[in-house]
């Protein structure tokens, strides 16, 4: 008789997505049993519960025991319809087209022709015509229909409470006709059943069973004990001390038991949640989870009653429940908090780590500013201009929205706002122009002299703050995070000059948080005073408080070809020294940071800055030092210096590779949509453009700003399919890739093929694009998965805990170019740094994967990669080579 916990060959737990009804991995609940059993009983249900909760794995399971026992099952998975400008006739028909396909009807049914026989009756009622004449005409036994992910139905530019109030009238319709006892509805999603029906006139949608979907408790989790059998001591106890961190929270719990799985270490479940979880969670949460939650508040219009409400609970340990209180059914859908015997808790201790007072004050500072505005506007069906935004209050919503992804309702709400500011701006010149002519010139003059104070005021407002606060070689950290005790000891011990003491503290520091790059330099860089005589380099930035992703990932590059010198005693027993400095995304802070920089004689090259417009602001700042920048992030053909290297390649060499694509494909007409006021946008534009219509013989249709205010992102759509383009071609820069997304979604299911540039080529253009983006080409520097990058991508995934970025890899680049230089000399300084870069030839096994050298304008030479967003075998968005 085989054990409960034989061990399992290839176990594998699985960490997001929708489980197949046979994985071994799925763990029944009580709501497994109260759902199928309701279900067959023929009584309509919801599961109405927060994110990654295991909805649509229930579902799934569900149907297969209804469908054992003889029940028709149907799934209508609202996302897959489409939720940006869909027309209700189009939404509807989608509806049908999903209960034909589900219940295997397509041989005997012809939506294209019955859908044009229905034209004189409005989309909700030949719905309800084909539930009665179609399927409980054609189909005898019982039938279930699920409708999962319900929510999205709330970004619809049009209202569905005619679909739930359809629903509903099919329940009251049993009454008068018996066949209507055969159909039954499940819904499932994250709203509150007030939500589906929000019309005060109407009866609010109150039938059903309310399904509790609670989190695995010891007894129910215990099949997940197995795939850790021979990987730990004792699997069922490693199991519970898992769901004392979890709390049973389904996609937590997967994800702990998989990290142990892999855990070459050995470590504690305690140690592996705090380092692989909660330490820098926003980069280590992948697949999303975390972020999820967190941005849920962001956008949420009880945002502020929200957070406080948390923060009660956060004090006080719980609160009373009250089933009557919108903010605590909000709260609960957040995922955040969970009830228990009548009260509410935070869900488990992870959240109670992520999620605390810290994180509620940042969250409340970058809350939407604009969510009164928008619904009265809303509510006044788009008519009341008073509600519209003006001034300084339109200038903070756009400055807030910039690398969000928002609504719909708040894109238009947002570009009406702005079309009115500059209506308004232009009726004021017209009055005020034949005024101007009566103005003594003197007068002007003043006027001239009064605008350049302020901006001057403007400027030193802007760094009103110590300066010194944007520099840190190990005196102070740039980053917020976690609590550290051990950090803060070393970076006391740095300030005071005592580098043994610094070193051991930070390598204490280090254990706790083994996969934080700011640390891992700190510990180098106090190695490096305390052997002496240290080779100085400087990192540059972007924004460390808004960009900390971007500046997490470059700064893992540069920390381990840091770690990676130093373990080999460095050139000469001198090891190398990183000063990390922060230019705040910000041309004028750029040009100050460069100025600061080339004071300090020690420092012999600097990597940075991130993008364009910074790296050529501070240009003239280097190059009158002749000090060498290599840049791990600035493609623009328009910067050109005797000083200026790249580790990424040029907007020439992607436009060229996209240019190359698209004539290979048998592309001729294309639109460009493109931001003509940012450097990379603009010239990765012009770049394409000319080889496109020079080399292929292809005709660009016509272009388009992405940063138009009144951009009409539905007719932008049907203007571009009236003009029989081949191809969109999307080349935003990093704050307008929300833009792309919103035209790229608005496509529909007719999609034209998408090539683009790489602003899109990270995780959001997969989690939040999905399906918009599937089959979008980006022409990139480098891929984890191509043959020449794996090993470097292994040892980086090694060192840091998960997949690492391309900005990893031209930031580690840079620091071997830099390196090399340094080692070609005795006794190295700027101009010898300078002057051997010219000539480095790096091998592959030197850099990430390629090799290194420079062309005489400073750009790298070297094969870019295609890769196209594909959708894989686990129904996950993934980037994948193109041959």
């Amino acid at each position: 008789m085989s054990n409960s916990l034989d061990p399992l060959p290839n176990y594998e737990y699985q960490v997001g997505g929708t489980l197949p009804s046979d994985s071994p991995t799925y763990v029944k609940r009580q709501a497994d049993d109260n759902l199928y059993k309701k279900l067959r009983a023929g009584e309509f249900c919801y599961v109405l519960n927060s994110r990654q909760m295991g909805k649509s794995s229930l579902r799934v399971k569900t149907m297969q025991r209804l469908q054992e026992e003889g029940i028709d099952c149907a799934e209508i998975d609202i996302t897959a319809i489409g939720s940006q400008d869909v027309t209700p006739d189009q939404w509807y028909a989608g509806v049908i087209d999903s209960l034909v396909r589900s219940l295997k009807l397509d041989d005997n049914f012809d939506l294209e022709n019955w859908w044009k026989a229905q034209k004189l009756l409005p989309p909700l009622r030949r719905l309800g015509k084909f539930l009665e004449e179609e399927i409980l005409t054609s189909i005898h036994k019982k039938i279930v229909i699920f409708v999962d992910e319900i929510d999205s139905v709330l970004s619809l530019s049009f209202s569905t409470e005619d679909f739930f109030t359809l629903i509903r009238a099919c329940y009251n319709q049993r009454a008068d006709k018996p066949e209507y006892k055969r159909l039954t509805f499940c819904l499932l999603g994250v709203a509150t059943p007030s939500d589906l029906i929000q019309d005060r006139q109407r009866t609010p949608f109150n039938i059903g069973q309310p399904i509790e979907l609670k989190g695995f408790d010891l007894d129910e989790a215990k099949p997940l004990a197995k795939g850790l059998v021979g990987k730990v001591s004792n699997p069922q106890e490693k199991l519970k001390e898992v769901l004392e961190w979890t709390g049973g929270q389904p996609f937590l719990t997967q994800k702990l038991c998989q990290l142990i799985l892999d855990d070459e270490q050995r470590l504690s479940v305690e140690e592996l949640v705090r380092s692989r979880i909660i330490q820098n969670w926003q980069f280590q949460d992948d697949p999303e989870h975390l972020r999820t939650i967190s941005n849920r508040f962001v956008i949420n219009k009880y945002a502020e009653p929200l957070l406080g409400l948390y923060q009660q609970i956060l004090k006080n340990g719980e609160i009373g429940e009250d089933n009557n209180s919108t903010e605590q059914m909000e709260l609960r859908l957040s995922g955040l908090v969970v009830k228990q015997n009548g009260k509410l808790r935070v869900y488990n201790r992870i959240y109670e780590f992520v999620f605390d007072h810290k994180w509620i004050n940042e969250t409340l500072t970058d809350l939407c500013p604009y969510t009164k505005e928008l619904a009265a506007w809303l509510n006044s069906n788009r008519q009341d201009k008073s509600q519209l935004l003006r001034g300084h209050k339109l200038q903070e919503a756009q400055q807030w929205q910039k690398g969000k992804e928002l609504l719909v309702n708040d894109y238009q709400f947002l570009n009406t706002s702005q079309e009115m500011a500059i209506r308004s701006q232009q009726r004021f010149f017209i009055l005020v122009a034949p005024l101007l002519v009566m103005i003594p010139v003197v007068v002007l003059q003043s006027l001239k002299t009064i605008n350049t104070y302020i901006k001057t005021q403007a400027n030193q407002i802007l760094f009103e703050q110590p300066f010194e606060q944007s520099f840190s070689q190990g005196e102070r950290t740039l980053f917020g995070g976690s609590e550290n005790p051990s950090r803060t000891q070393a970076l006391n011990a740095f300030k005071n000059y005592n580098y043994t003491q610094a070193v051991e503290y930070f390598q204490r520091a280090r254990q706790a948080f083994p996969y934080d790059p700011e640390l891992r330099i700190y510990y180098n860089n106090a190695k490096a005073y305390q052997q002496g005589k240290p080779l100085t380099l400087a990192v540059v930035l972007p924004d460390t408080n808004k960009e900390t992703d971007i500046s997490k990932e470059l700064l893992r590059g540069v920390a381990q070809a840091q770690d990676n010198f130093n373990s080999l005693d460095g050139v000469n027993k001198r090891f190398l020294n990183i000063v990390i400095a922060n230019d705040g995304s910000d041309q004028t802070q750029a040009q100050k940071v460069a100025r600061e920089l080339i004071k300090n004689q020690n420092i012999l090259g600097v990597i940075g800055h991130y993008t364009s417009p910074n790296s050529q602001a501070a240009l003239p700042q280097y190059e009158s030092a002749g000090i060498a920048m290599i840049s791990p992030g600035s493609t623009s053909t328009s910067i050109n210096s005797r000083v200026f290297f790249r580790t990424v390649l040029s907007t020439e060499v992607n436009a060229g590779e996209l240019a190359d694509y698209a004539r290979n494909q048998g592309y001729k007409r294309v639109v460009i949509l493109y931001n003509p006021d940012d450097i990379y946008s603009n010239d990765v534009k012009k770049e394409f453009e000319n080889l496109f219509v020079s080399d292929n013989n292809g005709e660009v249709i016509y272009t388009q700003n992405l940063a138009d205010a009144s951009l009409n992102i539905s007719a932008e759509i049907s203007k571009i399919k009236e003009k029989n383009a081949d191809a969109i071609i999307l080349f935003p820069n990093t704050e307008l890739t929300s833009v792309a997304l919103a035209i790229a979604r608005a496509q529909g299911s007719k999609k034209l093929p998408l090539l683009g540039g790489n602003a899109l080529y990270n995780q959001d253009t997969l989690k939040s694009g999905g399906n918009a983006f599937e089959g979008l080409v980006i022409c990139v520097d480098w891929f984890a998965e191509d043959q020449n990058s794996k090993k470097f991508a292994e040892e980086a995934k090694g060192m840091w805990g998960g997949q690492i970025s391309w900005r990893t890899a031209t930031a580690y680049d840079a620091t071997q170019a830099f390196i090399k230089a340094i080692s070609m000399s005795n006794n190295p300084s700027r101009q010898t740094v300078l002057q051997n870069l010219k000539s480095i030839n790096l091998s592959p096994t030197e850099t990430s994967g390629y090799p290194l050298h420079f062309d005489q304008r400073g750009d790298r030479q070297q094969e870019p990669v295609l890769v196209k967003v594909v959708k894989g075998s686990d129904g996950l968005f993934k980037f994948e080579q193109v041959k």
